[in-house]
């Protein structure tokens, strides 16, 4: 009874983890997209100076 009971918080553990994992990496991918669009505007910006 205990070894199940030890098994399911551990699978509760990784869920938690890859939960996490998830939500990291969507935290960089959307920063990254801010950037790119940054960068973009720059140049856009630059290309108006001339």
């Amino acid at each position: 009874m205990e070894m199940e009971k030890e098994e399911e918080e551990e699978d509760m553990d990784k869920e938690e983890k890859m939960k996490e994992e998830k939500e990291k990496v969507k935290m960089e991918e959307e920063r990254e997209k801010e950037q790119e669009e940054e960068e973009m505007g720059n140049k856009e910006e630059e290309e108006d100076m001339e």
